[in-house]
Protein backbone atom coordinates (compact mmCIF):
# COMPACT_ATOMS: atom_id res chain seq x y z
CA UNK A 1 0.00 0.00 0.00
CA UNK A 2 1.20 3.37 -1.10
CA UNK A 3 0.79 6.08 2.11
CA UNK A 4 -0.66 9.69 1.05
CA UNK A 5 0.87 12.41 3.01
CA UNK A 6 -1.44 15.80 3.18
CA UNK A 7 0.18 18.58 4.32
CA UNK A 8 -0.58 22.20 3.63
CA UNK A 9 -1.63 25.22 5.12
CA UNK A 10 -5.12 26.16 5.79
CA UNK A 11 -5.04 29.50 6.37
CA UNK A 12 -1.30 31.38 6.60
CA UNK A 13 -2.55 31.88 10.53
CA UNK A 14 -3.76 28.07 10.69
CA UNK A 15 -2.07 25.28 12.14
CA UNK A 16 0.08 23.29 10.02
CA UNK A 17 -2.73 20.31 8.96
CA UNK A 18 -0.53 16.39 9.02
CA UNK A 19 -2.09 13.31 7.18
CA UNK A 20 -1.39 9.81 7.45
CA UNK A 21 -2.32 6.66 5.61
CA UNK A 22 -5.14 7.12 3.39
CA UNK A 23 -7.60 4.34 3.72
CA UNK A 24 -7.42 4.21 -0.40
CA UNK A 25 -4.30 3.43 -1.95
CA UNK A 26 -2.75 1.59 -5.40
CA UNK A 27 0.55 0.83 -5.88
CA UNK A 28 -0.14 -2.14 -8.09
CA UNK A 29 -2.51 -0.70 -10.29
CA UNK A 30 -0.73 -0.28 -14.37
CA UNK A 31 -0.64 2.83 -15.98
CA UNK A 32 -2.03 1.74 -19.22
CA UNK A 33 -0.19 3.37 -22.08
CA UNK A 34 -3.16 1.87 -24.56
CA UNK A 35 -6.40 0.82 -22.92
CA UNK A 36 -8.38 -0.68 -25.79
CA UNK A 37 -8.39 -1.63 -30.02
CA UNK A 38 -11.62 -0.49 -32.02
CA UNK A 39 -12.89 -4.02 -31.16
CA UNK A 40 -12.13 -4.36 -28.09
CA UNK A 41 -14.88 -4.01 -25.35
CA UNK A 42 -14.04 -0.70 -22.70
CA UNK A 43 -15.38 -1.33 -19.34
CA UNK A 44 -17.01 1.45 -17.35
CA UNK A 45 -17.44 1.76 -13.83
CA UNK A 46 -20.16 4.59 -12.72
CA UNK A 47 -19.84 6.39 -9.34
CA UNK A 48 -23.11 8.20 -8.59
CA UNK A 49 -26.37 6.87 -9.47
CA UNK A 50 -28.69 9.35 -8.98
CA UNK A 51 -30.71 10.96 -12.58
CA UNK A 52 -27.60 12.45 -14.26
CA UNK A 53 -25.26 9.48 -13.55
CA UNK A 54 -27.87 6.75 -14.71
CA UNK A 55 -28.21 8.80 -17.97
CA UNK A 56 -24.70 9.10 -18.01
CA UNK A 57 -24.44 4.94 -17.79
CA UNK A 58 -27.27 4.37 -20.53
CA UNK A 59 -25.22 7.14 -22.70
CA UNK A 60 -22.12 4.93 -22.30
CA UNK A 61 -23.90 1.75 -22.83
CA UNK A 62 -25.12 2.60 -25.73
CA UNK A 63 -21.80 3.16 -27.55
CA UNK A 64 -20.43 0.41 -29.41
CA UNK A 65 -18.17 -2.20 -27.40
CA UNK A 66 -18.51 -0.54 -23.97
CA UNK A 67 -19.90 -2.08 -21.49
CA UNK A 68 -21.15 -0.19 -17.64
CA UNK A 69 -19.86 -3.36 -15.23
CA UNK A 70 -20.40 -1.64 -11.95
CA UNK A 71 -22.87 1.05 -10.64
CA UNK A 72 -21.30 2.92 -6.82
CA UNK A 73 -23.34 5.07 -4.40
CA UNK A 74 -22.96 5.49 -1.09
CA UNK A 75 -27.09 5.24 -1.27
CA UNK A 76 -26.93 1.09 -1.14
CA UNK A 77 -30.87 1.21 -2.65
CA UNK A 78 -29.47 3.49 -5.60
CA UNK A 79 -26.95 1.38 -7.06
CA UNK A 80 -28.59 -1.83 -6.95
CA UNK A 81 -31.49 0.08 -8.80
CA UNK A 82 -29.02 1.51 -10.93
CA UNK A 83 -27.93 -1.89 -11.58
CA UNK A 84 -31.50 -3.47 -12.21
CA UNK A 85 -32.37 -0.82 -14.35
CA UNK A 86 -28.76 -1.33 -17.10
CA UNK A 87 -29.57 -5.57 -16.45
CA UNK A 88 -33.04 -4.53 -17.73
CA UNK A 89 -32.26 -2.33 -20.45
CA UNK A 90 -29.13 -3.75 -21.76
CA UNK A 91 -29.31 -7.84 -20.51
CA UNK A 92 -26.28 -7.78 -18.34
CA UNK A 93 -26.34 -6.82 -14.76
CA UNK A 94 -23.33 -4.57 -13.26
CA UNK A 95 -22.28 -5.44 -9.70
CA UNK A 96 -24.09 -2.88 -7.03
CA UNK A 97 -21.25 -1.40 -4.28
CA UNK A 98 -21.34 1.16 -1.89
CA UNK A 99 -17.82 2.23 -1.39
CA UNK A 100 -15.76 3.16 -4.61
CA UNK A 101 -12.66 2.11 -3.10
CA UNK A 102 -13.91 -1.65 -3.59
CA UNK A 103 -14.49 -1.02 -7.19
CA UNK A 104 -11.04 0.64 -8.05
CA UNK A 105 -9.25 -2.50 -6.75
CA UNK A 106 -10.76 -4.59 -10.05
CA UNK A 107 -8.10 -4.29 -12.68
CA UNK A 108 -10.33 -4.82 -15.06
CA UNK A 109 -12.39 -1.69 -15.31
CA UNK A 110 -11.06 0.97 -17.71
CA UNK A 111 -12.91 3.60 -17.18
CA UNK A 112 -14.45 5.95 -14.53
CA UNK A 113 -17.46 8.20 -14.50
CA UNK A 114 -17.55 10.23 -11.80
CA UNK A 115 -21.68 11.68 -11.17
CA UNK A 116 -21.67 11.70 -7.47
CA UNK A 117 -22.14 15.27 -5.47
CA UNK A 118 -19.67 18.04 -6.35
CA UNK A 119 -17.72 17.68 -3.04
CA UNK A 120 -16.91 14.14 -4.36
CA UNK A 121 -15.61 15.08 -7.64
CA UNK A 122 -11.90 15.56 -7.49
CA UNK A 123 -11.17 12.86 -4.83
CA UNK A 124 -13.13 10.23 -6.95
CA UNK A 125 -11.47 11.06 -10.17
CA UNK A 126 -7.90 11.39 -8.37
CA UNK A 127 -8.63 8.01 -6.92
CA UNK A 128 -9.17 6.39 -10.45
CA UNK A 129 -6.54 8.10 -12.00
CA UNK A 130 -3.74 6.84 -9.54
CA UNK A 131 -5.69 3.27 -10.02
CA UNK A 132 -4.60 3.54 -13.52
CA UNK A 133 -7.91 4.38 -15.02
CA UNK A 134 -9.17 7.46 -17.22
CA UNK A 135 -12.43 9.54 -16.10
CA UNK A 136 -15.20 10.98 -17.12
CA UNK A 137 -16.13 13.75 -14.59
CA UNK A 138 -19.36 15.64 -14.48
CA UNK A 139 -19.35 19.59 -14.17
CA UNK A 140 -17.98 21.23 -12.23
CA UNK A 141 -14.89 19.00 -11.73
CA UNK A 142 -14.10 20.72 -8.14
CA UNK A 143 -15.61 21.90 -5.37
CA UNK A 144 -13.14 24.41 -4.53
CA UNK A 145 -10.10 25.45 -6.57
CA UNK A 146 -7.51 23.73 -4.82
CA UNK A 147 -8.94 19.99 -5.57
CA UNK A 148 -9.38 21.07 -9.27
CA UNK A 149 -5.66 22.07 -9.46
CA UNK A 150 -4.80 18.64 -7.96
CA UNK A 151 -6.66 16.57 -10.52
CA UNK A 152 -5.38 18.36 -13.33
CA UNK A 153 -1.77 17.53 -11.78
CA UNK A 154 -2.79 13.89 -10.86
CA UNK A 155 -4.43 13.46 -14.79
CA UNK A 156 -0.82 14.44 -15.89
CA UNK A 157 1.21 12.82 -13.25
CA UNK A 158 -0.33 9.05 -14.15
CA UNK A 159 -0.98 9.98 -17.93
CA UNK A 160 -4.63 9.22 -17.77
CA UNK A 161 -7.92 10.91 -19.89
CA UNK A 162 -9.98 13.21 -17.57
CA UNK A 163 -13.02 14.51 -19.74
CA UNK A 164 -14.85 17.43 -17.85
CA UNK A 165 -18.94 16.70 -18.58
CA UNK A 166 -19.08 20.36 -19.82
CA UNK A 167 -21.05 18.42 -23.19
CA UNK A 168 -21.09 21.73 -24.99
CA UNK A 169 -17.58 21.15 -25.70
CA UNK A 170 -18.11 18.46 -28.31
CA UNK A 171 -20.80 20.47 -29.95
CA UNK A 172 -20.30 21.86 -33.74
CA UNK A 173 -22.54 24.98 -33.07
CA UNK A 174 -20.67 26.02 -30.12
CA UNK A 175 -17.10 25.11 -31.63
CA UNK A 176 -18.18 27.52 -34.37
CA UNK A 177 -19.28 30.12 -32.18
CA UNK A 178 -15.78 30.14 -30.43
CA UNK A 179 -13.80 30.23 -33.73
CA UNK A 180 -15.80 33.15 -34.88
CA UNK A 181 -14.98 34.92 -31.49
CA UNK A 182 -11.42 34.07 -31.79
CA UNK A 183 -11.45 35.64 -35.40
CA UNK A 184 -13.11 38.95 -34.90
CA UNK A 185 -15.59 37.94 -37.98
CA UNK A 186 -17.87 40.57 -36.43
CA UNK A 187 -15.66 42.72 -34.58
CA UNK A 188 -14.12 42.62 -31.12
CA UNK A 189 -15.12 41.11 -28.44
CA UNK A 190 -16.60 44.01 -25.94
CA UNK A 191 -17.97 41.56 -23.39
CA UNK A 192 -19.56 37.97 -22.75
CA UNK A 193 -22.85 37.49 -20.37
CA UNK A 194 -23.93 33.89 -18.64
CA UNK A 195 -27.53 33.62 -17.32
CA UNK A 196 -28.00 30.77 -15.10
CA UNK A 197 -31.80 31.70 -14.77
CA UNK A 198 -33.77 28.62 -13.04
CA UNK A 199 -36.74 28.97 -10.86
CA UNK A 200 -35.94 26.98 -7.53
CA UNK A 201 -39.21 26.86 -4.74
CA UNK A 202 -38.16 27.29 -0.83
CA UNK A 203 -36.27 24.33 1.18
CA UNK A 204 -38.59 24.76 4.13
CA UNK A 205 -36.22 23.22 7.55
CA UNK A 206 -35.42 19.31 7.82
CA UNK A 207 -34.98 18.10 11.31
CA UNK A 208 -32.06 16.64 12.27
CA UNK A 209 -32.52 12.53 11.97
CA UNK A 210 -30.48 9.54 12.18
CA UNK A 211 -29.68 9.12 7.93
CA UNK A 212 -31.61 6.18 6.32
CA UNK A 213 -29.96 2.74 6.82
CA UNK A 214 -29.39 2.56 3.39
CA UNK A 215 -26.95 5.48 3.20
CA UNK A 216 -23.37 5.53 4.49
CA UNK A 217 -23.57 8.49 5.81
CA UNK A 218 -19.78 9.07 6.82
CA UNK A 219 -18.85 8.22 3.12
CA UNK A 220 -21.51 10.25 1.52
CA UNK A 221 -19.88 13.45 3.19
CA UNK A 222 -16.80 12.54 1.62
CA UNK A 223 -14.60 15.20 2.08
CA UNK A 224 -17.11 17.60 3.70
CA UNK A 225 -16.50 17.96 7.59
CA UNK A 226 -18.68 15.50 9.61
CA UNK A 227 -22.16 16.56 10.23
CA UNK A 228 -25.33 15.82 11.09
CA UNK A 229 -27.75 13.88 8.53
CA UNK A 230 -31.46 16.40 7.40
CA UNK A 231 -33.65 15.49 4.46
CA UNK A 232 -32.73 18.68 2.77
CA UNK A 233 -29.64 17.56 1.76
CA UNK A 234 -30.09 14.53 0.04
CA UNK A 235 -30.89 13.46 -2.68
CA UNK A 236 -30.60 16.75 -4.34
CA UNK A 237 -30.62 19.99 -2.78
CA UNK A 238 -26.62 19.26 -1.52
CA UNK A 239 -26.29 21.93 -4.06
CA UNK A 240 -27.19 24.83 -2.12
CA UNK A 241 -25.32 24.03 0.73
CA UNK A 242 -21.88 25.13 0.88
CA UNK A 243 -20.26 21.94 2.36
CA UNK A 244 -21.16 19.80 -0.63
CA UNK A 245 -22.28 21.82 -3.60
CA UNK A 246 -21.65 25.36 -5.62
CA UNK A 247 -25.06 27.09 -5.87
CA UNK A 248 -26.69 27.35 -9.21
CA UNK A 249 -23.05 28.97 -10.30
CA UNK A 250 -21.91 25.58 -10.38
CA UNK A 251 -24.48 23.89 -10.95
CA UNK A 252 -25.44 25.35 -14.58
CA UNK A 253 -23.38 28.35 -14.69
CA UNK A 254 -19.94 26.22 -15.27
CA UNK A 255 -21.48 25.33 -18.76
CA UNK A 256 -22.03 29.00 -20.14
CA UNK A 257 -18.50 29.52 -18.73
CA UNK A 258 -17.02 27.24 -20.45
CA UNK A 259 -18.81 28.02 -23.80
CA UNK A 260 -17.21 31.99 -22.46
CA UNK A 261 -13.69 30.45 -21.72
CA UNK A 262 -13.44 28.71 -25.07
CA UNK A 263 -13.96 31.66 -26.73
CA UNK A 264 -11.61 33.95 -25.21
CA UNK A 265 -8.79 31.82 -23.71
CA UNK A 266 -8.75 29.27 -20.87
CA UNK A 267 -7.31 31.17 -17.83
CA UNK A 268 -8.32 32.72 -14.85
CA UNK A 269 -9.79 36.27 -14.37
CA UNK A 270 -8.42 39.21 -13.24
CA UNK A 271 -10.12 40.57 -10.48
CA UNK A 272 -13.65 40.00 -10.04
CA UNK A 273 -16.76 41.62 -7.90
CA UNK A 274 -19.97 39.92 -6.68
CA UNK A 275 -23.20 40.79 -5.02
CA UNK A 276 -26.19 38.83 -3.79
CA UNK A 277 -28.94 37.42 -1.53
CA UNK A 278 -30.66 34.43 -0.08
CA UNK A 279 -34.01 35.33 -0.36
CA UNK A 280 -36.76 32.55 -0.87
CA UNK A 281 -40.59 33.17 -1.24
CA UNK A 282 -41.36 32.04 2.34
CA UNK A 283 -43.06 34.78 3.97
CA UNK A 284 -43.95 31.94 7.01
CA UNK A 285 -40.05 31.42 7.27
CA UNK A 286 -39.43 35.19 7.50
CA UNK A 287 -38.24 34.81 3.43
CA UNK A 288 -35.42 32.36 4.89
CA UNK A 289 -35.17 28.57 4.58
CA UNK A 290 -32.26 26.21 5.50
CA UNK A 291 -30.19 26.59 3.06
CA UNK A 292 -27.14 28.67 1.86
CA UNK A 293 -26.25 29.00 -1.22
CA UNK A 294 -27.52 32.68 -3.32
CA UNK A 295 -30.98 32.43 -5.09
CA UNK A 296 -30.10 35.94 -6.28
CA UNK A 297 -26.07 36.29 -7.48
CA UNK A 298 -24.14 39.04 -9.76
CA UNK A 299 -20.80 38.80 -10.34
CA UNK A 300 -18.13 41.00 -12.59
CA UNK A 301 -15.30 39.22 -13.64
CA UNK A 302 -12.54 41.32 -16.13
CA UNK A 303 -10.82 38.77 -18.30
CA UNK A 304 -7.34 41.31 -19.26
CA UNK A 305 -9.57 44.08 -19.81
CA UNK A 306 -12.80 42.14 -21.67
CA UNK A 307 -15.55 41.86 -18.81
CA UNK A 308 -17.74 38.71 -18.28
CA UNK A 309 -20.72 39.32 -16.56
CA UNK A 310 -23.15 36.62 -14.46
CA UNK A 311 -26.60 36.82 -13.77
CA UNK A 312 -29.07 34.01 -11.60
CA UNK A 313 -32.15 34.80 -10.10
CA UNK A 314 -34.04 31.33 -8.83
CA UNK A 315 -36.98 33.34 -7.82
CA UNK A 316 -39.39 32.79 -10.52
CA UNK A 317 -41.45 35.59 -11.69
CA UNK A 318 -44.61 35.43 -14.46
CA UNK A 319 -43.96 33.62 -16.91
CA UNK A 320 -44.06 36.08 -20.38
CA UNK A 321 -42.24 38.87 -17.84
CA UNK A 322 -39.37 36.80 -16.94
CA UNK A 323 -38.63 32.61 -18.27
CA UNK A 324 -35.94 30.29 -17.49
CA UNK A 325 -32.72 31.62 -19.19
CA UNK A 326 -29.78 29.41 -19.55
CA UNK A 327 -27.13 30.62 -21.83
CA UNK A 328 -23.80 32.59 -23.08
CA UNK A 329 -23.71 35.49 -25.12
CA UNK A 330 -21.37 37.19 -26.74
CA UNK A 331 -21.19 41.27 -27.10
CA UNK A 332 -19.29 42.49 -30.37
CA UNK A 333 -18.76 45.72 -32.50
CA UNK A 334 -21.63 44.37 -34.66
CA UNK A 335 -24.27 43.05 -32.68
CA UNK A 336 -25.05 39.97 -29.64
CA UNK A 337 -23.91 36.51 -30.91
CA UNK A 338 -26.37 34.25 -29.11
CA UNK A 339 -25.93 30.56 -30.72
CA UNK A 340 -25.87 30.59 -34.24
CA UNK A 341 -27.10 34.15 -34.63
CA UNK A 342 -26.46 37.36 -34.22
CA UNK A 343 -28.39 40.33 -33.21
CA UNK A 344 -26.72 43.13 -35.34
CA UNK A 345 -27.08 46.56 -33.77
CA UNK A 346 -29.91 48.19 -36.58
CA UNK A 347 -32.25 45.32 -34.83
CA UNK A 348 -31.81 42.72 -37.67
CA UNK A 349 -30.78 39.13 -37.06
CA UNK A 350 -29.31 36.42 -39.03
CA UNK A 351 -27.36 33.44 -39.18
CA UNK A 352 -24.22 33.22 -39.76
CA UNK A 353 -21.33 30.46 -41.01
CA UNK A 354 -18.06 30.17 -40.55
CA UNK A 355 -15.12 27.57 -42.31
CA UNK A 356 -13.66 25.76 -39.66
CA UNK A 357 -11.61 22.84 -38.87
CA UNK A 358 -13.58 20.09 -37.97
CA UNK A 359 -12.19 17.89 -34.46
CA UNK A 360 -14.46 15.29 -33.69
CA UNK A 361 -17.49 17.21 -32.67
CA UNK A 362 -21.32 16.22 -33.14
CA UNK A 363 -24.44 17.30 -32.09
CA UNK A 364 -24.72 18.52 -28.28
CA UNK A 365 -25.29 15.88 -26.33
CA UNK A 366 -23.72 13.73 -23.88
CA UNK A 367 -23.00 11.10 -26.23
CA UNK A 368 -20.96 12.95 -28.46
CA UNK A 369 -18.78 13.95 -25.32
CA UNK A 370 -18.79 10.48 -24.41
CA UNK A 371 -18.14 8.89 -28.02
CA UNK A 372 -15.08 11.98 -27.89
CA UNK A 373 -14.10 10.27 -24.21
CA UNK A 374 -14.18 6.59 -25.44
CA UNK A 375 -12.67 7.76 -29.13
CA UNK A 376 -9.50 9.14 -27.47
CA UNK A 377 -9.48 6.30 -24.75
CA UNK A 378 -9.22 4.00 -28.14
CA UNK A 379 -6.47 6.16 -30.17
CA UNK A 380 -4.82 8.08 -27.72
CA UNK A 381 -2.34 9.42 -30.18
CA UNK A 382 -4.57 10.61 -32.38
CA UNK A 383 -7.59 11.48 -30.86
CA UNK A 384 -7.67 14.60 -28.92
CA UNK A 385 -10.74 14.96 -25.99
CA UNK A 386 -13.05 18.21 -26.60
CA UNK A 387 -13.55 18.63 -23.07
CA UNK A 388 -10.09 18.06 -21.05
CA UNK A 389 -9.52 18.39 -17.65
CA UNK A 390 -6.77 20.96 -18.00
CA UNK A 391 -9.74 23.20 -19.72
CA UNK A 392 -12.54 22.25 -17.19
CA UNK A 393 -10.45 23.69 -14.33
CA UNK A 394 -10.70 26.70 -15.75
CA UNK A 395 -14.56 26.79 -16.09
CA UNK A 396 -14.74 25.44 -12.81
CA UNK A 397 -12.61 27.88 -11.31
CA UNK A 398 -14.88 30.84 -12.89
CA UNK A 399 -17.97 29.64 -10.38
CA UNK A 400 -15.17 29.35 -7.47
CA UNK A 401 -13.92 32.67 -8.02
CA UNK A 402 -17.57 34.11 -7.63
CA UNK A 403 -18.65 32.18 -4.69
CA UNK A 404 -15.49 33.24 -2.80
CA UNK A 405 -16.18 36.90 -3.40
CA UNK A 406 -19.79 36.10 -2.54
CA UNK A 407 -19.34 34.38 0.53
CA UNK A 408 -16.53 37.79 1.56
CA UNK A 409 -19.34 39.81 0.89
CA UNK A 410 -20.74 42.76 3.27
CA UNK A 411 -24.56 43.68 3.61
CA UNK A 412 -25.34 47.07 1.72
CA UNK A 413 -28.04 49.08 0.32
CA UNK A 414 -28.73 48.58 -3.01
CA UNK A 415 -27.80 51.94 -4.30
CA UNK A 416 -24.63 51.54 -2.33
CA UNK A 417 -24.09 47.95 -4.31
CA UNK A 418 -24.73 49.68 -7.86
CA UNK A 419 -21.77 52.22 -7.22
CA UNK A 420 -19.83 49.72 -5.72
CA UNK A 421 -20.15 47.08 -9.22
CA UNK A 422 -19.53 50.25 -11.14
CA UNK A 423 -21.25 51.26 -14.97
CA UNK A 424 -21.24 48.62 -16.83
CA UNK A 425 -24.23 48.88 -19.25
CA UNK A 426 -24.66 45.42 -19.55
CA UNK A 427 -24.73 44.55 -15.97
CA UNK A 428 -26.49 47.20 -14.69
CA UNK A 429 -29.29 46.50 -17.42
CA UNK A 430 -29.17 42.72 -15.87
CA UNK A 431 -29.72 44.23 -12.82
CA UNK A 432 -32.85 46.22 -13.39
CA UNK A 433 -34.05 43.15 -15.64
CA UNK A 434 -34.37 41.01 -12.02
CA UNK A 435 -35.16 43.06 -9.85
CA UNK A 436 -38.25 43.71 -12.29
CA UNK A 437 -38.96 40.17 -12.16
CA UNK A 438 -38.79 39.78 -7.99
CA UNK A 439 -41.34 42.64 -8.11
CA UNK A 440 -43.42 40.68 -9.49
CA UNK A 441 -43.02 37.75 -7.64
CA UNK A 442 -43.70 39.63 -4.49
CA UNK A 443 -46.15 42.39 -5.43
CA UNK A 444 -45.50 44.82 -3.03
CA UNK A 445 -45.49 42.71 0.05
CA UNK A 446 -41.52 43.30 -0.22
CA UNK A 447 -39.73 46.12 -1.73
CA UNK A 448 -36.74 45.47 -3.13
CA UNK A 449 -34.58 47.95 -1.25
CA UNK A 450 -35.74 45.57 2.00
CA UNK A 451 -34.11 42.24 0.42
CA UNK A 452 -30.69 42.02 2.38
CA UNK A 453 -28.08 42.02 -0.67
CA UNK A 454 -24.47 42.00 0.38
CA UNK A 455 -21.42 42.94 -2.02
CA UNK A 456 -17.97 42.19 -1.86
CA UNK A 457 -14.68 44.26 -2.87
CA UNK A 458 -13.27 44.10 -6.12
CA UNK A 459 -11.12 41.58 -5.04
CA UNK A 460 -7.36 41.16 -7.80
CA UNK A 461 -6.47 37.53 -8.13
CA UNK A 462 -3.24 36.16 -8.50
CA UNK A 463 -3.32 34.20 -11.64
CA UNK A 464 -0.31 32.16 -11.14
CA UNK A 465 -0.42 31.36 -7.31
CA UNK A 466 -4.49 31.05 -8.09
CA UNK A 467 -5.54 32.47 -5.12
CA UNK A 468 -6.65 36.58 -4.18
CA UNK A 469 -3.50 38.70 -4.14
CA UNK A 470 -5.25 41.34 -1.24
CA UNK A 471 -7.33 39.22 0.43
CA UNK A 472 -6.91 36.65 2.61
CA UNK A 473 -9.71 35.95 4.51
CA UNK A 474 -11.44 35.30 0.97
CA UNK A 475 -8.74 32.68 0.04
CA UNK A 476 -10.18 30.12 2.88
CA UNK A 477 -13.13 29.70 0.71
CA UNK A 478 -10.98 28.43 -2.27
CA UNK A 479 -10.06 25.24 -0.07
CA UNK A 480 -11.24 23.22 2.74
CA UNK A 481 -10.17 21.85 6.05
CA UNK A 482 -8.53 17.63 5.10
CA UNK A 483 -11.15 15.59 6.85
CA UNK A 484 -9.11 12.13 6.43
CA UNK A 485 -9.00 9.66 5.09
CA UNK A 486 -11.24 11.60 2.57
CA UNK A 487 -8.74 14.37 2.06
CA UNK A 488 -6.93 15.09 -1.39
CA UNK A 489 -3.20 15.45 -0.79
CA UNK A 490 -0.93 18.07 -1.56
CA UNK A 491 1.21 15.28 -3.63
CA UNK A 492 -1.11 13.15 -5.59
Amino acid sequence: MKNFTSRRSFLQTAATITGGTSLFSLTGATVQGDVAGANDRIRVALVGAGGRGMHLADEFSKLPNVEVVSIVDADINRANGGAEQIEKKYQHKPTSLQDARKMLEDKSIDAVLVATCNHWHSLMAIWACQAGKDVYVEKPCSQNLYEGRKLVEAAKKYNRLVQHGTQRRSSDTWAKVAETIKTEKFGKLIAAKVYANRPRGPLGYKPVTAPPTNIDWDLWLGTAPKQDYHANLTPYNWHWFWDTGNGEIGNNGVHFFDLCLWAIGEKHPDSVIAFGTRFVNDKDNSYKDQAQTPTIQFALYDFGGTPLIFESCNIAGEKGKWNPREEAEFYTEAGVIRGDRIFLKDGKSERWEIDFKHVDYGNVSNSANALNFINAMRNRDSVQLNAPISKGHYSASVCHWGNAAYRNAQDDSLASIRNKMGDNPILNESIDKVLANVNDVFKGAVKTEDIPFKVSPKMKIDTEKERFADNQEANQFLTRIPRKPFDVPDEV
